[in-house]
């Protein structure tokens, strides 16, 4: 009696998130079918933002790109936000000075006495910063040499803020460990449901490694004060907040855009990451309820899906073939927007057997905040 109870409750949760699954996925296919972008070619000062936090090594390869951008020399600016590096980032920075563009480095001070060091770093960059836009992207990422001129066109009349895509750099497909072609798999098939989003209207999540967004709609919104007791969040919370206040939020799917940060080196590393990010799901309950719920669903269907094996093998494999082949024609029409290759598919039945697992694995750590970004804990704070 108590296995048959169980079982009927099992197939209404599983079943509502397969429904939910279904019914984004064909509109999300009609989204990029009929998406057109507008693009204003108005040209705006701006001011690049880069947290850093002992990146030496990567930061040289940054600031080449961005001192070397295709916008105007006199429209931009490039603020380096140091927290606490304990390498060389300051005399690195120097180096890339008098090069024709504002260059300015700060060090962040405080960084023991705040839960969040980023979004205080962010906070005091953009108070010491004067450009109408700010654009952010992290110390570990590579962005193209058009870069800001495509982020900046895709202000249209209204538009407050604007996401953009981030992958994984990967010298090779065939070369790449295991871990890193999941992660980077895993970014691409996360970015064309976001972007399938943002094609109707909705806003539901952006990575702060390419992020760009008005000093006024910024300011509106109050800036961090309202999440700075959150570790993570700089850039998804943010842009929640700015979302009810009814700032017009897009993405930019112009591949002038498109920005590459470092592959994880283990699975320890994506592991806490991924925790990291699944942490904001229970935010989403205050800030986007539809969201939440979406995820809610989601989660229901993986975890469903996985204990459907013990009551109905059957039903449980004809629940996973008819979301393959569902999942295989969305992913199919939208991979061309984000850059993954035929071969990058083949990939697909091993990313989603590791899926099922992995994804529900990060989001009960994630409820649990057991991660660490950037050698803090959520939550606790440094008595020093």
């Amino acid at each position: 009696m108590l296995r048959d109870v169980l079982f009927v409750i099992l197939c209404c949760l599983t079943g509502s998130g397969f429904v939910t699954y279904i019914v984004f996925c064909i509109r999300f296919w009609f989204g990029y079918k009929n998406y057109t972008p507008v693009k204003n070619y108005r040209k705006r000062s701006v001011s690049v933002i880069v947290v850093t936090r002992n990146e030496g090594r990567n930061l040289p390869t940054l600031l080449t790109a961005l001192v070397n951008q295709d916008y105007p020399l006199d429209l931009y600016e490039i603020i380096i936000a140091d927290d606490a590096s304990e390498d060389d980032t300051a005399e690195l920075v120097a180096r890339h000075m008098d090069l024709g563009v504002k260059l300015l480095y700060l060090s962040i001070p405080g960084r023991d006495k705040v839960l969040s060091p980023k979004k205080n770093a962010l906070k005091q960059a953009i108070a010491a910063s004067s450009g109408e836009v700010i654009l952010t992207t992290d110390a570990d990422c590579i962005v193209p040499l058009t870069w800001i001129t495509s982020m900046i066109e895709a202000f249209a009349d209204g538009v407050s803020m604007v996401a953009g895509y981030s992958r994984t750099k990967l010298e090779s497909w065939d070369k790449a460990s295991l871990v890193q072609k999941y992660e980077h798999f895993d970014f691409a098939g996360t970015y064309m449901v976001l972007g399938g989003g943002y094609t109707i209207g909705r806003s539901w999540a952006c990575i702060g490694q390419n992020l760009a967004y008005t000093r006024t709609a910024f300011e509106s919104v109050g800036g961090f004060s309202k999440i700075e007791h959150l570790i993570s969040g700089d850039d998804v919370n943010l842009m929640q907040l700015m979302r009810r206040a009814g700032h017009r939020i897009i993405f930019n799917f112009d591949k002038r855009s498109f920005v590459h940060t470092l592959p994880v080196k283990s699975w320890k590393q994506l592991t806490n990451q991924r925790s990291r990010w699944a942490s904001n799901m229970k935010y989403q309950l205050k800030f986007d309820p539809e969201f939440f719920f979406i995820l809610l669903s989601m989660a229901f269907m993986y975890w469903g899906g996985i204990l459907m094996l013990a009551f109905n093998w059957k039903l449980a494999l004809l629940i996973y073939a008819f979301r393959i082949l569902v999942e295989n024609i969305f992913l199919g029409y939208a991979r061309s927007h984000f850059e993954v290759s035929a071969r990058m598919m083949r990939f697909y039945p091993i990313w989603l057997l590791i899926q099922n697992f992995f994804l529900v694995f990060t989001m009960v750590l994630g409820q649990f905040n057991l991660f660490v970004w950037h050698g803090k804990k959520p939550y606790k704070r440094s008595k020093a």
